[in-house]
């Protein structure tokens, strides 16, 4: 429960900040299985093509004229994206500069290998595991 609230923290905030006065951001939910897919969409300034192999990392932020007006550790979607990691989870991400950008996650509803959270607050510890190449797990995309 902890890192689903991490995660749309992140991801509104990050909707909020590009969304320009009189824009939308819209957050949505649905059950499918045993998987709760959620999304925070905007109607901000979007993501270009080529700042898609950034997005994700610690540290960067994409630059343009409209981002450096906000400050920030640029650390908001890298923390999404290693939560999302931890629990087993999928993260895309769909943006058209000046449209705005969706950003969809999957996550087991049972928390990661099925295991139930009884315990309010607490997460359960993710076992030790060697990444493996081509690991897909909280990895970015662009979807055309």
């Amino acid at each position: 429960r902890r890192a689903v609230q991490q995660i749309l923290i992140n991801l509104v905030s990050n909707a909020i900040k590009f969304t320009p006065d009189g824009g939308d951001v819209v957050v949505g939910a649905k059950r499918i299985g045993s998987r709760l897919h959620f999304w925070v969409r905007d109607t901000g300034i979007g993501i270009a093509e080529e700042d898609f192999a950034n997005l994700g990392k610690p540290f960067m932020q994409i630059q343009n004229d409209y981002t450096r007006r906000f400050e920030g550790t640029g650390l908001g979607l890298s923390l999404v994206k290693g939560l999302v990691a931890l629990h087993e989870g999928t993260m895309s991400i769909e943006s058209m500069p000046g449209e705005g950008t969706t950003v969809t996650i999957s996550l087991p509803v049972n928390g990661p290998n099925g295991r139930s959270n009884d315990k309010p607050g607490v997460l359960p510890m993710p076992a030790a595991k060697a990444e493996t190449k081509g690991d897909r797990h909280g990895s970015l995309r662009k979807r055309a």
